[in-house]
């Protein structure tokens, strides 16, 4: 079953329901006051815009009508002059210029700046224009002079004095082949209007955009003239930029493929105007308003609209021009808010209002969920106070029940589960001071996570320096990361490291004043339940480890020496320690012996990635075979073998039982534990080793001639391999049941369980944690 289907019968549904009322009821009041305000403020809103959206279609059709009207006036010279032209210049043009047609160009430029010049043509090649010469007056004429054809140009006053003249040549120039001639000379004769408008063109020299209107008109002798009026439409535009439409409204006029007639310099994101005769046509990325604008009104026809661009509402205008002969549109648009503002300011005060209306309601809202809230984290708390007291009652009544509690020979496992369960622990230790004040054992260690127990690991004052000083002291040691301080980093390395934790809980186990224990926490989650269950606890083992140290201190004149008696040897092939003992004349008799004490000491197999690696761990292996073969020199071992991964340690090798041997190699095995532990911490590297202890037959024989090599096989030496191999955790020692019956008088050991034997069956196994 899964765990979204299991349900508690304890739970009340109306306890559930109760607490859904008291968070959503407030929030549900503020969602409804919010939601109304809303409403309101969004019809308002919408009334408010649409109004202004009619003001403003109404202002820019007023601005449209006067626009309309400006460009009809802007271009009308063009069409009076066209309506009075066959009446002044219907004779026979000659040669010399018509003063009537010059006299009429100056009066005309004289009076409108948006007029450029005067051409007057007809089908026989003539050609005359008047245009403005700085503040005189250009006369032009095509004619030939001296076989070349020339434009001869005369400057005049206004009264049409005269001030000079100069000539450029024609090269050719035929007149008939203007589009503004062919144009006209077309329209003779449609009843839609004579006048015809040319595609705007621009006049570099001038740098102006020009339009010529014209019109073809017979004359008395049966030829045809034409007369073109230019009109500049640089200053159209600048009309339309200086235009107000709005605040910042703009107008263009275009045709209907979207080519712009006058205001094209203008850009819509306020750039400076600009002479640019390639970009003749609406452009998508600076004038997108006028485009959809000019879209719409494709589709639609004339009149306003709305468009969005640029994440903004635009109110736009279209109309025709129709005093051309081809459609003219006048596009004008302005942003909304141009027209809206005081609908965005009544708008910024209601949602101020509204906003105010809003904070007040959360606030209570507010108000009303934080005491909601407070009552049943209160709740909560009495509820997690009961069950944690039920738990600890739970933990005291398990742990007080327990057969032998205070019998320190008595193995006790309830009181380390009950602290790793209570405080959340990676792992939680009991460890018990021994009588010389130089060491600490660890009598229990409990891995919640691989729920296993361990037993017999040893650490020492000189490695431990402060922790020993602060359990001294008395003094409880909370450290956050034990691998950065001082006091702990040691014990990180070697203890903590193998279940990768990294905080620390130090507390003394004290019998009055004195100091006899300590309890360990690794990585406790649960701090604020730590107190009561590490102070029961705590009590219970100051008992216990009172009580050892007591057995102890009647014990300590009862130890037998051991000795360190160190043999003479001649056999060095492949010992760190040749064999010595039971040595007759330089020679090792063969044969069997019946009660010979072995170690084996097994280390994970070594392998390196590289050079550098490779060359730190053979100093870590030099310094390790050099400690081992000091500490069997000073326990007086029989020899120490080396096998590979793997060293054998023989404690005496006699054909009549020496209870002193295997006492010397369970003393060189402690020894030897703590030297490696010490030196692997120092280089950061995990405990790789295991160590068995075996009791039982051997045989020995020398092997080989010349030279000859001591060898030992059989039981004793297979069963040792057999519980180094298999021990619990790396950096302990098991031994088997025959070592256990000999050192128990004098060495501290916890029941490993049973052991199975090949060929032999079932027998025990225990950890050997450290002399009395």
């Amino acid at each position: 079953m899964s765990a979204a289907e299991i349900v508690d019968p304890t739970r009340s549904p109306a306890s559930s329901r109760q607490k859904v009322l008291q968070f959503l009821g407030p929030i549900v009041g503020v969602l409804l006051v919010i939601a109304a305000i809303i409403a309101i403020s969004l019809h308002n809103y919408r009334t408010t815009r649409q109004g202004a959206i009619a003001l403003s279609s109404d202002l820019l059709r007023s601005q449209q009508k006067y626009v309309t009207e400006e460009v009809r006036n802007y271009l009308s010279p063009a069409s009076d002059s066209a309506s009075i032209a066959p009446d002044m210049f219907g004779s026979p043009l000659t040669d010399a210029s018509p003063d009537s047609f010059m006299l009429y160009g100056r009066s005309m430029l004289a009076h409108m700046p948006q007029v450029d010049s005067f051409y007057l043509a007809s089908d026989q090649g003539q050609f005359w224009m008047v245009t403005r010469h700085g503040k005189d007056y250009e006369q032009t004429h095509f004619q030939v002079e001296n076989g070349h054809e020339v434009y001869r140009h005369t400057y005049v006053d206004q009264n049409g004095t005269y001030l000079g003249t100069a000539f450029d040549p024609a090269d050719k120039y035929d007149v008939t082949a203007r589009p503004w001639f062919q144009g006209a000379i077309k329209r003779i004769g449609r009843g839609d209007g004579a006048l015809y408008w040319t595609n705007p063109y621009a006049y570099l020299a001038a740098r102006e955009f020009t339009i010529t209107a014209s019109i073809a008109f017979p004359m008395k002798d049966g030829h045809h003239a034409v007369f073109a009026t230019n009109i500049s439409l640089n200053r159209l535009t600048s009309f339309l930029n200086e235009l107000q439409v709005g605040r910042s409204g703009r107008a263009v006029i275009v045709d209907m493929k979207g080519q712009i007639i006058a205001g094209h310099n203008m850009g819509e994101d306020g750039a400076e105007p600009s002479f640019d005769p390639a970009h003749m046509q609406l452009d998508p990325k600076t004038q997108p308003v006028f485009i959809r604008a000019l879209n719409t009104f494709r589709v639609k026809g004339p009149g306003p609209g709305l468009v969005t661009a640029r994440n903004k509402n635009y109110v736009t205008i279209a109309a025709t021009l129709p005093f051309v002969h081809r459609r003219w549109v006048l596009l004008l648009n302005a942003p909304e808010n141009d027209f809206s503002d005081f609908a965005v300011t009544a708008r910024r005060q209601n949602l101020w209002f509204s906003a105010l209306v809003v904070g007040l309601a959360s606030l209570l809202a507010l108000g009303l969920i934080i005491q909601g809230r407070r009552i049943e984290r209160l709740r909560k708390r009495l509820e997690v106070g009961r069950e944690q007291m039920r738990a600890e009652n739970a933990s005291l009544y398990e742990i007080a029940s327990t057969p032998d509690l205070f019998e320190a020979s008595h193995d006790v496992p309830i009181l380390t589960e009950a602290l790793a369960a209570r405080t959340g622990s990676r792992r939680a230790s009991l460890w018990r001071l021994l009588p010389d004040g130089e060491r600490l054992l660890c009598e229990d260690a409990f891995d919640p996570v691989r729920d296993v127990h361990s037993t017999g690991i040893e650490i020492t004052k000189r490695e431990h320096s402060k922790l020993f000083d602060a359990l001294m002291e008395g003094h409880s040691l909370f450290i956050e990361d034990a691998r950065q301080d001082e006091r702990s980093q040691n014990f990180q390395r070697i203890i903590m490291r193998s279940v990768e934790a990294k905080s620390l809980v130090f507390h003394p186990v004290m019998r009055g004043h004195q100091a006899v224990g300590v309890i360990v926490l690794e990585d406790p989650s649960r701090a604020d339940a730590m107190e009561h269950i590490v102070a029961i606890v705590s009590s219970v083992v100051a008992l216990r480890f009172s009580q050892a140290l007591d057995q102890g201190d009647q014990q300590a004149g009862a130890r037998p020496s051991v000795s360190h008696e160190l043999k003479d040897t001649r056999y060095d092939e492949g010992f760190l320690l040749p064999p010595g003992s039971g040595v007759q004349d330089g020679v090792v008799p063969s044969g069997i012996y019946p009660q010979v004490p072995v170690m084996v000491i097994s280390f994970a197999d070594p392998y390196a990635m590289d050079s550098h690696s490779a060359e730190r761990a053979m100093k870590v292996v030099s310094s390790l075979s050099e400690d081992i073969q000091r500490i069997a020199r000073e326990t007086g071992l029989f020899s120490v073998q080396v096998v590979s991964n793997r060293l054998v340690l023989v404690g005496g090798c006699s054909q009549e039982p020496d209870p002193g041997a295997v006492l010397r190699l369970a003393d060189a095995a402690v020894s030897i534990r703590e030297a490696c532990l010490s030196l692997l911490a120092s280089v950061d590297i995990d405990p790789v080793f295991r160590v068995g202890i075996d009791v039982g037959p051997v045989m020995a024989a020398m092997l080989g001639k010349e030279p000859s090599v001591f060898n030992l096989w059989g039981e004793a030496i297979n069963v040792a391999e057999l519980l180094a191999a298999s021990a619990p955790d790396a950096g302990t020692i098991q031994v088997s049941e025959q070592a256990y019956l000999q050192l128990r008088e004098h060495f501290l050991f916890r029941a490993r369980g049973m052991f199975y034997l090949p060929n032999s069956g079932v027998t025990r196994s225990f950890i050997l944690a450290g002399r009395r």
